[in-house]
């Protein structure tokens, strides 16, 4: 891969991981819903993708927006009580998005792997934004982290320096991170979800997940020689 096209990977990988952090942490919000029924985003990604469950679920989310266009903040609304239910409550969660609360035995918060996500983070010279608010390993900034790398990473490449730092700490996060609980998640959000939207969002979210990995693999062993962490 060339760098052109190595700068172009790397910027649209920024663009998905900045969406999924997003919708993880702000929910449903009116300004993104109205972008992605007037870009056509998740009808551009299905496109673009072999595999069928980021397709099946990028085409499940546009073909709702799209259904709905005309009554959109209606529907924004019903949108925002299922994130609600699932993500941040009141009370039971339905697919509580941390990553503790499913790798650790007690299933709580602040556990061992909330303060490992943080000294990742560190390692790259980062503190999460919202620390001491908001527990470090949520998904929402764990998919910001990877999105900053990717931004990182481009950077670097566009000034003809070495983003082999950055291409492998991505490829450890995903290792080390997502993939250990991610896929739970989704499958909770799947069996929970009242709408399309967020049904067809862990679909994509998990599809996303597994391209990604594999693309990864392959940049590092191409552009980087073959080495890995």
């Amino acid at each position: 891969m060339d760098q052109e096209l190595l700068v172009e990977w790397l910027q649209g990988r920024e663009l998905v991981y900045s969406f999924l952090a997003r919708i993880y942490q702000e929910g449903p919000v009116g300004d993104l819903l109205v972008a992605l029924v007037r870009e056509q985003f998740l009808e551009e990604l299905a496109n673009n993708s072999q595999n069928e469950e980021l397709a099946a679920g990028c085409r499940q989310m546009q073909a709702k927006l799209t259904a709905r266009a005309g009554d959109l903040e209606a529907y924004r609304q019903e949108l925002q009580e299922d994130y609600n239910r699932l993500f941040v409550g009141p009370g039971h969660l339905e697919a509580p998005p941390w990553e503790s609360v499913y790798r650790s035995k007690e299933h709580l918060l602040f556990g061992e792997e909330t303060l490992a996500v943080r000294e990742f983070y560190r390692s790259f010279g980062l503190e999460s934004k919202k620390k001491n608010r908001e527990p470090d390993d949520h998904l929402g900034l764990e998919m910001e982290f990877m999105a900053w790398l990717s931004q990182a990473a481009a950077a670097k490449v566009q000034a003809g320096e070495d983003a082999t730092e950055f291409l492998q700490g991505q490829q450890r996060f995903l290792k080390e991170h997502l993939e250990q609980w991610v896929p739970a998640l989704c499958s909770d959000i799947q069996g929970a979800a009242r709408t399309e939207f967020f049904r067809g969002l862990a679909l994509f979210t998990w599809g996303w997940l597994q391209v990604d990995a594999a693309e990864l693999e392959a940049v590092l062993e191409d552009f980087c020689g073959g080495e890995k962490s």
